[in-house]
């Protein structure tokens, strides 16, 4: 029988485990069939404790994997559930931005319109801020 559970490393009073499916008949450290992610509970920014495998980890738990307490407690945190049966495991992929499409939604109404900052030196023409070199052959345009 296969389990999902937390592998142990890290040192003293410096936790960090890897979420793994192993066998069930394995040793807590010992070999893992696949690595599904890394909880890091030390780190300050709650996002960033945890990283899973998502589409995996429905994989396993769709072929019979049970998770441990301590991770169906994390499942259970980051909205990770067992596939309903016909369900595919494997969660569509978001398509990736193009090249010609806008990275950030345009803005709306009023304050879009208005500029941020209004200076002269902002506002003034490029061939106004230019100096105007001449040799001696040449008249500057007026």
């Amino acid at each position: 029988m296969v389990r999902i559970r937390m592998k142990s490393l890290g040192r003293r009073h410096r936790p960090f485990f890897r979420i793994c499916a192993m066998d069930i008949r394995s040793p807590r450290d010992g070999r893992a069939i696949e690595e599904l992610g890394h909880h890091d509970p030390m780190v300050r920014n709650v996002q960033a404790r945890t990283v899973l495998n998502v589409n995996r980890i429905r994989y396993w738990l769709s072929v019979g994997a049970q998770p441990s307490h301590k991770v169906q407690a994390l499942l259970n945190r980051y909205g990770v559930k067992k596939p309903e049966p016909g369900e595919p495991w494997a969660l569509p992929e978001t398509a990736p931005a193009t090249a010609d499409a806008p990275t950030t939604p345009p803005a709306t109404g009023p304050a879009a319109a208005a500029p941020i900052a209004s200076t002269p030196a902002a506002t003034a023409t490029p061939e106004a801020a230019a100096p105007v070199e001449t040799t001696g052959s040449e008249a500057p345009v007026s």
